[in-house]
């Protein structure tokens, strides 16, 4: 049986048409995967890190100002600055508390326990970095600035803690110092590079005042926040 041309031409459309959908329906569903792929592939994970809690208050200044109350405030805002950017955040601690069970005796035996179990929550998140945070204190109080240690091995960690520290120096009146080698228990022990920033001294009462600020308590945060992105190459 002979087609009419009509006919014909009208089926040669319809074909071209389903072949022009089909390819644009696998064209967008590769695009998608690739999509999802490039996104896992460019998955960072960020364990933040605020020194101290429960038992253990840290620093603690003449009137009576806790350091483990500082760092968990800076922690909570350096998270909330670095979200937006993909960046995924956890906190080993979201309040005032510890980690070491109830019974437990000795300082150095609770201490460990406890950053052991802030190492653990690092390696089981999957972190790229560990990031530290404490206020820092001398008996002499004359001490002031921003300091960031890495463990003197690791190059990643070197790496981190110069790009956080170069951002910490840019504040208006702080100390122009260096990122500096340490052997610290919470930076040698980790998995992934790790640093600890020491945002100021509560002995120094000038720096004192500044640090229960919430405007400087929110500079200090995005410094921080600002050298983590740095590390990743993000905006």
């Amino acid at each position: 049986m002979r087609w009419p041309k009509v006919i014909i031409g009208t089926k040669l459309a319809i074909l071209l048409v389903i072949g022009v959908m089909s390819t644009l329906i696998l064209s967008v569903f590769w695009q998608g995967s690739a999509a999802v792929i490039n996104q896992f592939e460019n998955r960072y994970v960020v364990m933040l890190d605020p020194g101290h809690g429960g038992y253990d208050p840290g620093a603690v200044s003449s009137q009576g100002v806790y350091e483990k109350a500082i760092n968990l405030k800076i922690a909570q805002k350096v998270k909330e600055m670095l979200q937006p950017s993909g960046i995924e955040v956890f906190l080993t601690r979201e309040e005032d508390l510890d980690y070491v069970p109830d019974g437990v005796k000795g300082k150095t035996t609770k201490k460990q326990i406890d950053l052991n179990h802030r190492i653990e929550m690092a390696k089981e998140e999957k972190a790229d970095i560990f990031v530290s945070l404490h206020v820092n204190a001398t008996k002499t109080g004359q001490n002031s600035g921003a300091e960031t240690f890495f463990h003197y091995k690791s190059e990643s960690g070197k790496r981190l803690a110069e790009l956080i520290q170069q951002e910490m120096i840019k504040i208006n009146g702080m100390n122009r110092r260096v990122a500096k080698p340490g052997d610290f228990y919470i930076i040698k022990n980790t998995s992934m590079p790790a640093v600890i920033v020491e945002v100021g001294y509560l002995s120094s009462a000038k720096e004192q005042k500044k640090l229960q600020q919430t405007w400087y308590q929110e500079q200090l945060s995005r410094a921080i926040a600002k050298g983590i992105s740095n590390y990743f190459d993000l905006p």
